[in-house]
């Protein structure tokens, strides 16, 4: 898997030896001070000579045969910005930083739980924080399941719906549909 990864230099270090995995194939590396990531990995040659400024990211993305971005930056919407205005498809980025966060980690329990009691639901909604608020399934006479999350977006509510219908709904018919 050919990676193109953009992280702050300072985190440059960890992210290679800590967080991925060292036999991943690089095509760039993009960061916010080369100079400081090229003396950094003055010993690494092979990846010193992937070291490429932030300011070369449109460039990196529109050059460079990538399967996956990775992006890793820690309170820098910025960056992630940035790769999707360039063409950065959702399919192929990942945010380091937002796979382990609170959210995901209750949305990932949250399918699996509904993956194995997905018959014992009628009705399933999901949306932003309107819906993550705004429905009390006690409320219901239909037995809801409420996927919403703050923030989310109408691809990730198509993707649970998609997940729904296909693995845990089992294409039930009487299964009720509620989004925004």
């Amino acid at each position: 898997m050919r990676v193109l990864l953009v992280t702050l230099t300072d985190l440059l270090p960890y992210a290679l030896t800590k967080v991925l995995n060292p036999s991943l194939e690089y095509c760039a590396i993009v960061v916010d001070d080369a100079t400081v990531a090229k003396n950094m990995l003055k010993d690494v040659k092979p990846l010193q000579n992937l070291i490429y400024p932030f300011y070369e990211l449109k460039e990196c993305i529109q050059n460079f045969h990538y399967d996956v971005v990775i992006c890793y930056s820690f309170g820098h919407d910025t960056f992630e910005s940035n790769l999707r205005r360039y063409g950065v498809s959702k399919n192929k980025l990942v945010n380091l930083v937002s796979l382990h966060s609170h959210e995901n980690f209750l949305l990932e329990r949250a399918l699996r739980y509904y993956s194995e009691y997905a018959g014992e639901f009628e009705m399933f909604a999901t949306g932003m924080s309107y819906t993550e608020c705004g429905l009390e399934p006690q409320n219901f006479k239909l037995k809801l399941f409420n996927f919403g999350r703050g923030t989310q977006d109408l691809y990730y509510d198509y993707k649970i719906a998609q997940f729904v219908f296909t693995h845990a709904g089992g294409g039930r018919k009487n299964l009720l549909l509620s989004t925004r």
